[in-house]
């Protein structure tokens, strides 16, 4: 388990990253959850900047408007039809992703590295 300077630790699982959300943490540098479900969540305004790592997660349905993956590894991640308005991948590595029916609109790639990255034809895509 990572430690900062300050004492921050990164949520350990599914369940600890959820439980901080609802009690108005927004800010998970360094969080590292592979095959993670969050189908469904709510995590809006959530910032994962700063090295997180979420290979194989499920953010499926997930409402995640203005969501920072900045700098952040999301490889093989499904975010079919999930809200990701106004959220960013600035410089991300979006390798394998599913972004078959996700709300793009405001969303941002600049500078992130593309591999096998799935989207619908029709489906908007910035």
């Amino acid at each position: 388990m990572s430690t900062s300077p300050d004492g921050y630790q990164p949520p350990q699982s599914r369940e600890e990253l959820l439980e901080r959300y609802a009690r108005g943490e927004r800010f998970f540098p360094n969080t590292d959850l592979e095959e993670a479900d969050f189908s469904g969540a709510a995590l809006d305004g959530a910032s994962f900047e700063s090295s997180s790592w979420f290979h194989s997660a499920n953010f499926a349905g997930a409402s995640l408007r203005g969501v920072s993956f900045r700098e952040c590894n999301v490889k093989c991640v499904d975010f079919r039809n999930a809200d990701l308005s106004g959220a960013s991948f600035d410089r991300a590595l979006v390798d394998g992703a599913n972004f078959e029916g996700a709300a793009l609109a405001g969303a941002s790639f600049i500078g992130a590295g593309w591999y096998g990255v799935t989207i619908a034809e029709g489906d908007k895509f910035p």
